[in-house]
């Protein structure tokens, strides 16, 4: 990549951090952007907290190496057993991504919200507090969707449709409106949730992070065109074509691609 300006290195455990990517590069168009999306490793949401941990400070370190000036852990899992130690360790800023509970309780104070995230994600402690610190604990209805991912990363989307339809079941039974995606993954697949009942309300955190980033780095406003170069850990030529599809560049040729 050349002429790199302000530089922000986003990664996931696949494809799901390119819907985040999607939303930053239309708010913060003056910087560049570097994605790593780890193919090898994935799914993160079944392996041992540790485990992940190991995984994303490695990529944070391959960030560093290639001069980021800021970090978006645009994954739920890394972000929930990583952002606080890495934060500790490194002087850029590191930023993640938490469901996005918040803005669904207070938008309906009286409904129960269901929340789809991986198994690591709602079992750490990260989570719980959230639930706490909102007083909703016994409002969250969480559904464990290890696996969904992997079948993303695939455009699998009739299996993810097949995975799903018990947890619609389930949601339908109880008569809940609201569904926090709680994965970057998830956010891919909207049109499945909405053919499947239009009237449901979604909820992720990408538009509010993407926001966030905007306002804490305060990166000056410039006229120039954005760049972005990808990075797939143990990704196919397949790959890339489908993260190209994901990310919905409005042209190709303005997209780098990078083994």
């Amino acid at each position: 990549m050349k002429e790199l300006n302000f530089v922000i290195g986003v990664m996931d455990s696949g494809f799901g951090g390119l819907s985040v990517l999607e939303e930053l590069s239309n708010q913060i168009p003056m910087a560049d952007f570097i994605y790593y999306g780890d193919l090898l490793n994935s799914p993160y949401g079944t392996k041992p907290a540790a485990l992940v941990r190991k995984y994303v400070k490695d990529i944070v370190n391959f960030f560093l190496k290639k001069g980021v000036n800021a970090v978006l852990l645009a994954c739920n899992t890394a972000t929930s057993v990583s952002v606080q130690y890495l934060r500790e360790q490194h002087k850029i800023p590191i930023f993640g991504m938490e469901p996005a509970i918040k803005p669904a309780i207070q938008a309906h104070p009286n409904s129960q919200i269901a929340v789809l995230a991986t198994s690591l994600t709602l079992r750490e402690e990260k989570f719980e507090n959230l639930g706490k610190t909102l007083n909703a604990l016994d409002r969250i209805v969480p559904y464990n969707c290890d696996g969904l991912a992997t079948l993303i990363d695939r455009e699998d989307f009739s299996g993810a449709r097949k995975f799903l339809e018990p947890i619609f079941e389930d949601i339908t039974k109880r008569g809940i409106q609201d569904i926090v995606l709680g994965c970057t993954h998830y956010v891919l697949i909207k049109p499945i949730f909405k053919n499947w009942n239009p009237k449901i309300r979604l909820y992720d955190g990408n538009f509010g992070t993407a926001r966030h980033m905007k306002n804490i780095l305060d990166i000056p406003q410039i006229d120039r065109e954005t760049k972005i170069e990808i990075y797939l850990n143990g990704g196919t030529e397949e790959d890339f074509e489908i993260a190209y599809r994901y990310l919905n560049s409005a042209n190709k040729e303005e997209t780098e691609y990078v083994r």
